[in-house]
C-alpha cells in the first residue's frame, strides 16, 4: 500500500469515527442532551479550524491589520534601535502627546517591517491576545481565551490562559484584576496551565489588551512557589 493510500485510509476512518462520534447521541430513544451536542459542534469546528491552519503553515503571515494605530512613547523608548527605525518609518510623533500614529496604509508596509513591529509591539511579554485553544481533553483549557503572554519565542508563545470563573483552589492562580483594553472583570491564571502555543492560534482581530508589571512579578513568584521551570 502507497503512503498516498495509507493516507486516504486513514480519511476515510477519521470520517466513519465523526459519524459515529455523532450518530451516537442521535440514534437512542431519547432526545439528545444539548451540552453533547453542544461538545459535538465544538470539536468539527475545532477539526475544521485546525485543519486550515495545518494547510495554510508554510503561507502564514501575520497580519498588517494587528498592527497598532498608537504606540505611546513608554513602550517606544524600550524598543531596540531597530525596532525603533520601524517605528520612525511608519508612524509620525505626536509632539502634544508623545504618541506616534500611524501614518500610513497599514497594505503598504512592507511584510518584514509588519513581523517585527507586531512581534515588538503586539506579541510581547505582558500583553494579553485572544487565542484558540481548540478542543482538549478532560480539564484540558479549550476553546477561546485570553491569554496572558509570558515570553515570545518567534513562533511560538509561552502563555498563561485567562479565565473569569473564579479557581476553586487559589494556591495556583493568580488574580489578574484588570486588563488595559479588554472589558472590565476579574480574571484568573493557573499557573499549572502555563502552555506553548503557535503564534496562529492567535485570533489577530480581537482587542489587545495588557496587565500592570505587578501582575508578572505575582506569577512569577507563584511559579517559583511551586517549583515550575
Amino acid at each position: 500500500m502507497s503512503l498516498l493510500d495509507n493516507a486516504r485510509k486513514s480519511l476515510s476512518d477519521c470520517q466513519n469515527t465523526l459519524n459515529i462520534f455523532l450518530d451516537n447521541i442521535i440514534s437512542t430513544a431519547t432526545p439528545p442532551d444539548d451540552e453533547a451536542i453542544k461538545i459535538r459542534d465544538e470539536y468539527f469546528r475545532w477539526v475544521d479550524m485546525k485543519t486550515h491552519i495545518i494547510d495554510n503553515e508554510n503561507i502564514f503571515s501575520l497580519p498588517c491589520s494587528a498592527l497598532p494605530n498608537k504606540i505611546n512613547a513608554y513602550i517606544y523608548n524600550y524598543l531596540f534601535q531597530d525596532k525603533k527605525d520601524a517605528v520612525d518609518r511608519h508612524y509620525k510623533k505626536d509632539n502634544a502627546t508623545g504618541e506616534f500614529i500611524i501614518n500610513a496604509n497599514k497594505k503598504n508596509i512592507p511584510a518584514i517591517d509588519v513581523e517585527l513591529l507586531i512581534h515588538s509591539l503586539v506579541l510581547r511579554r505582558g500583553n494579553v491576545v485572544w487565542v484558540n485553544f481548540g478542543f482538549n481533553i478532560g480539564r484540558e483549557f479549550r476553546g477561546k481565551h485570553p491569554a496572558l503572554i509570558l515570553k515570545n519565542t518567534k513562533d511560538t508563545l509561552i502563555v498563561l490562559p485567562l479565565s473569569s470563573q473564579a479557581p476553586s483552589n487559589p494556591d495556583v492562580n493568580v488574580e489578574v484584576n484588570n486588563v488595559r483594553g479588554l472589558p472590565p472583570r476579574t480574571r484568573w491564571g493557573n499557573v499549572l496551565r502555563i502552555v506553548p502555543v503557535s503564534i496562529m492560534r492567535i485570533d489577530y482581530n480581537s482587542p489587545i489588551g495588557d496587565v500592570k508589571g505587578k501582575i508578572l512579578s505575582d506569577i512569577s513568584n507563584k511559579i517559583n512557589l511551586h517549583g515550575i521551570k
